[in-house]
């Protein structure tokens, strides 16, 4: 019985998270465990950033957080980090993705519920993430209970993230955590056949539905499909060994379409 991914898939886990500690610095303790329990799984490499669910982030506050991540990626070659930033304060999120990705040496961008992908408000960073070749992943989910709703309200769904593909048609776009929780099932009908070679999506979360890795590639094609746990990381691995990927599908999920992403960055 397979319980872990063979080493030959190079796995990146791309969407991940780390924690500060009481001093407010990087929780070195359960950075290594995360480093630990990925190793014990399979997976190689880990993307993390440090978002914030409020409505509005100041940044001095973003900027605190991808400290956290810069310390993770200090500590081993194996984080690969993510700027996270809120689109309320546009020069100041623009001016922070540089300073995470073009001098600290990020992958791609993080946002949360603040706006939805697909609002004029992203633009600037939009705009910014093209220029550099590094993707957005971007918080979603299609929510259908009352309390969820509330506290989310702006939460991109899959209908967002097609507005946004063709607004914003030069940038790369990651739909976080198909197994997020809410009606994973609508936002794939939604995506059916997309055809944008910057679209793709990740399996992570916690929701282990039978079949739901499965359908997602039938739904967007398996060159769009990276794979990633958001902390579910027995769920996350369980779940792509549950859907029986080919050698060739594996290769793709676990490391194949994220090299392919990072092949378009522009910046060293």
């Amino acid at each position: 019985m397979i319980t872990r991914l063979p080493d030959e898939f190079c796995c990146v886990d791309m969407h991940n998270h780390v924690d500060a500690g009481p001093n407010g610095k990087l929780d070195r303790a359960k950075a290594q465990a995360l480093l630990d329990g990925a190793a014990r799984l399979g997976i190689m490499k880990i993307g993390v950033s440090r978002p914030l669910h409020d409505e509005i982030v100041s940044p001095d506050e973003f900027r605190r957080r991808n400290d956290l991540v810069i310390e993770a990626m200090a500590m081993s070659e194996r984080f690969i980090g993510f700027c996270f930033v809120d689109p309320h304060f546009p020069e100041e999120a623009v001016a922070e993705v540089e300073r995470c990705i073009v001098g600290n040496g990020m992958a791609g961008i993080k946002l949360y519920h603040q706006f939805f992908i697909c609002d004029d408000a992203q633009k600037p960073l939009m705009d910014k993430a093209a220029e550099l070749g590094v993707p957005i992943l971007m918080h979603a989910g299609k929510c259908t209970d009352p309390a969820t709703i509330a506290a989310q309200p702006r939460l991109s769904h899959a209908g967002h993230f097609l507005e946004a593909l063709a607004k914003f048609p030069g940038t790369m776009l990651i739909q976080a955590h198909i197994g997020g929780g809410g009606d994973w099932e609508w936002n794939l009908r939604t995506l059916e056949g997309v055809a944008s070679d910057n679209y793709y999506i990740d399996i992570s979360g916690s929701v282990i539905d039978p079949g739901i890795v499965r359908r997602t590639i039938e739904a967007v094609g398996v060159d769009r499909v990276l794979f990633a746990t958001d902390m579910s990381l027995e769920e996350g691995v369980g779940k792509l060994l549950a859907a029986k990927p080919t050698r060739e599908e594996f290769m793709k999920i676990c490391s194949g379409n994220w090299n392919r992403i990072v092949s378009h960055r522009r910046v060293k």
